[in-house]
């Protein structure tokens, strides 16, 4: 009867991570859509998890030798795949903080030492019954090392549960939330599990998760532009909203205006696909000159906005310095058959005059149009 209901419960598991894997957006994944590609690691891997288990239980008890096999197997496969889903969680959660792809490697390292530390264990389990045995009935036990197991385990989540706390400033509340769904739930399900061996509490958890993240990613979609990566629009609008009720609190809001100079030139002379991909220039080189904290969003056709916090107007002289030497490099580089140049508007807000969002992007644009007409050549 246990086993009958724990394949239920899997069997609905996985019936509801093929509905989140195949019923989001089927767009082509991006480049930029790191944390889409890691959900979908999640998915799989935690399906894997699932399927394993289910097969184990299956054959538990069963007698013959295919029954034995699969025990054996499906046991040892189990201990394999069991730290993937941690370890791409872990991926996953660092990315929603610092949106940073170069902090991975040192990430992923110590995660495949255990890894493979783990499956050597497994192997040997085989032939040693180290971390499982299975007796003479084909029924699974867990093996001496099997506690030194689940402290890794317990471990790896509660290195996320404060990797997520102690950074948690820096994303906003709803992501915060959503990343602790994780390993809270998670923590309490493994205890719970541990002391009392037959409850089915970790991958109903970690599917709960799943349902959870899906939301969030499909929020972020809705808030980013396809083509770029960048923040869109709506995006832009709520961002500059927030940061202006932060301003009134006495934090320092600066934003910057800027536009592809003589980007229809762009389009008539290389064609649409050009342009395209001069856009995705702009928004490659603003994306990796600015902070984690700060915001990127495409406005609208060829305009972007960005909102960041400064103690003064030397630093965003420094980050304007900064996307013009980037553009230059890549003008130099010979990579495009076009060259590149921007109009940057800046402007701080002014907390004591105050003024809606539309006001402080008006002041934005108008002074990127001044800065472009000062450029062009008289007559």
């Amino acid at each position: 009867m246990e086993t009958i209901l724990r394949l239920q419960i899997y069997g609905l598991c996985l019936i509801v991570i093929a509905i989140l894997r195949f019923s989001g957006d089927r767009r082509k994944t991006s480049r930029m859509d790191t944390d889409a590609r890691l959900y979908r690691a999640l998915l799989a891997s935690t399906s894997a998890m699932l399927f394993l288990d289910s097969i184990a239980w299956l054959f538990d008890g069963k007698t013959g030798s295919l029954g034995r096999d699969a025990v054996f197997i499906a046991s040892a496969l189990y201990y394999v795949v069991h730290t993937i889903p941690i370890a791409f969680f872990i991926l996953y959660s660092d990315y929603q903080i610092f949106r940073d792809e170069r902090r991975f490697p040192k990430l992923a390292v110590p995660l495949l030492i255990i890894e493979v530390l783990v499956s050597i264990a497994a192997f040997l389990s085989l032939f040693t019954g180290s971390l499982f045995s299975v007796d003479e009935g084909n029924h699974y036990f867990r093996g001496p090392l099997f506690p030194v197991f689940a402290v890794v385990q317990y471990g790896l989540v509660a290195f996320i549960l404060g990797h997520v706390v102690r950074n948690g400033k820096m994303v906003n509340r709803r992501v915060f939330i959503s990343l602790l769904a994780y390993p809270l739930p998670m923590l309490a399900a493994a205890v719970l599990q541990m002391a009392f061996y037959g409850l089915i509490l970790i991958w109903p958890t970690m599917t709960l998760f799943l349902v959870v993240a899906a939301f969030n990613i499909e929020n972020r979609r809705a808030k980013t532009d396809y083509l770029t990566g960048t923040a869109n629009r709506r995006s832009l609008d709520e961002e500059l909203e927030r940061r202006i009720e932060f301003s009134r609190q006495g934090r320092t809001l600066c934003g910057l205006m800027l536009d592809i100079d003589d980007f229809k030139g762009i389009n008539d002379r290389f064609g649409h696909e050009a342009g395209d991909r001069a856009l995705e220039d702009v928004a490659n080189i603003l994306l990796s000159s600015v902070r984690v904290n700060d915001h990127v969003a495409r406005m609208g056709g060829d305009e972007f906005v960005i909102l960041f916090d400064t103690p003064g107007p030397i630093s965003t002289e420094e980050l304007v310095h900064r996307i013009e030497s980037a553009i230059e490099n890549l003008n130099a580089s010979g990579r495009r058959s076009y060259s590149l140049s921007l109009s940057i508007g800046r402007a701080l807000y002014d907390q004591d005059r105050g003024g809606a969002a539309s006001d402080f992007l008006s002041i934005l644009d108008s002074d990127m149009y001044a800065r472009k007409k000062s450029r062009k050549p008289i007559g």
